[in-house]
């Protein structure tokens, strides 16, 4: 299908699952001029989503098949997401795209809230269980507060806090790869006016920009003083 290279300049993200996930997630990238690949098992559900988005590059294959995945350029990805429907896939995606290939960060949708910690524990960068995510904001909302804004990811002991950099930040300037955050925790997405920017490990930190913060510390104001200070 679609050829995979691009110029150097643009981050390349290979997406994992061509469902309804993974559909709009390469094409809010491609809106933002990234470079994506998006793999998918099913010939027919490939050839929908080439013929959706003639700018994504669709290929027809296992995402958990290391033989597959040499073939999509993956070694120069600096983000894999897995969000097929199988928890198993995912994994198993992953880790060969952190163990094998080297890929800088990995992305794992989780379908079932009860193996975060597995994910976890078996190296994943960032095992998002939507389940867990909607039950937080559903009980962000029953609370009233908007004091805080970091949800308690129950399932996995963890939290996303979301951090807003001070225009006068000690950050401001550097690389993500140069912030010291606490063992365990990552910066899973950057907010820049408004608008989602995937983290890369050589991304450089803007005024007022918004850091959402993956962290295994359960004091959401801890993790927050420890970027603002």
């Amino acid at each position: 299908m679609t050829d995979t290279l691009a110029g150097p300049d643009r981050p390349y993200v290979v997406i994992i699952g061509g469902g309804k996930v993974g559909f709009y997630l390469a094409r809010h990238l491609l809106e933002r001029d990234y470079e994506v690949t998006l793999v998918e098992k099913n010939p027919a559900r490939a050839e929908w989503i080439e013929h959706q988005m003639g700018s994504v590059a669709v290929m027809v294959g296992d995402g958990d098949e290391m033989a597959f995945l040499a073939t999509t350029g993956i070694d120069r990805a600096g983000v894999v997401i897995a969000c097929t429907g199988d928890d198993e896939d995912n994994l198993v995606a992953c880790q060969l795209a952190k163990g094998k290939f080297r890929v800088p960060r990995t992305i794992a949708r989780v379908n079932n809230p009860v193996n975060v910690n597995v994910f976890t524990a078996l190296g994943i960068d960032v095992p998002v269980s939507a389940t867990e995510l909607l039950m937080g904001l559903i009980e962000a909302e029953i609370s009233g507060s908007d004091m805080v804004r970091g949800l308690a990811v129950k399932a996995s002991g963890a939290n996303l806090v979301d951090v807003k950099l001070p225009d006068l930040s000690r950050l401001v300037g550097k690389r993500l790869s140069e912030i010291d955050l606490p063992e365990g925790d990552v910066v899973v997405c950057i907010v820049r006016g408004g608008e989602p920017v995937v983290p890369r490990a050589d991304e450089v930190i803007q005024q007022s920009d918004e850091l959402i913060v993956y962290s295994r510390q359960l004091d959401i104001e801890g993790v927050r003083e420890s970027l603002v200070r």
